[in-house]
């Protein structure tokens, strides 16, 4: 009987131990934290490589008051709060203006990321200005191509050589990146479509149909889908309208 007892009392304390340690854990949560101000403690734990703050934290973001943000809507450089604002459809239009549609390849910086590592690329691309996307022809194998495989999160940067604030000139893109290789149907068709493959093929001197079965075997595409853009144009004030202007996808 006292054995019995004594293995009751036992499981009680390994019981009450064992939900004192989870109590204390979950007091232990990391702390939310305000991305706009917050800094490193010195008794931090160290931070293992490829440790992001949100991996742990809740992170505040205050949309509202970033410069970005100001630049955009808010009372900033001459424009109060909300003027100056082009809608949608028409910073759309002007971003097809320069990017120059489907066919016009346009030499930007793509920056893609995988474990918290950055890599910044030259490679050109062209705008299908019908879905809003973006389409690259890269060789297989290289490194950007692996990180948008395990990360499909992208950026992309295009912008006009400037001496000066009169005429800045540039397009920054966020968006999700997809590779596709020319087993998909739809290589052929971006190839064909949206890419141009005619001037290329030319400048190779090769027959075009020649010239998409060569891309076929030792290239892929990449499919970035626009998700906003945001565009600096200095020319913009000639209208009075801000020369940051934004573009967002519209929700389904």
């Amino acid at each position: 009987m006292k054995k019995v007892i004594c293995v009751m009392v036992l499981a009680c304390f390994v019981a009450y131990g064992t939900a004192a340690a989870a109590e204390k854990k979950a007091d232990a949560k990391a702390k939310e934290i305000d991305a706009a101000s917050s800094v490193v403690s010195k008794n931090h734990p160290e931070i293992p490589a490829g440790v992001t703050c949100n991996d742990c934290h809740e992170v505040k973001l205050d949309a509202k008051t970033t410069a970005t943000q100001a630049w955009l809507k808010g009372d900033y450089a001459g424009f109060t709060a909300n003027q100056g604002v082009m809608d949608n459809d028409r910073v759309k239009q002007e971003i097809i203006k320069v990017m120059g549609g489907k066919k016009k390849n346009q030499t930007c910086i793509l920056a893609t990321c995988l474990n918290n590592v950055p890599l910044s690329t030259t490679a050109e691309f062209a705008l299908d200005e019908t879905r809003m996307t973006l389409h690259g022809v890269h060789e297989k194998g290289t490194q950007k191509l692996l990180q948008i495989q395990q990360n499909p999160r992208v950026s992309l940067n295009w912008h006009h050589e400037f001496t000066g604030f009169a005429d800045t000139l540039c397009i920054q893109f966020i968006g999700k990146a997809k590779i596709i290789d020319g087993t998909n149907p739809e290589f052929d068709r971006i190839i064909r479509e949206c890419t141009p493959t005619e001037e290329r093929a030319k400048a190779m001197k090769m027959d075009p149909a020649k010239y998409i079965e060569m891309l076929k075997a030792r290239m892929v595409v990449s499919e970035i889908t626009i998700e906003q853009a945001t565009i600096t144009n200095a020319k913009f004030r000639a209208e009075n309208l801000r020369p940051w202007q934004r573009w967002d996808r519209p929700a389904k």
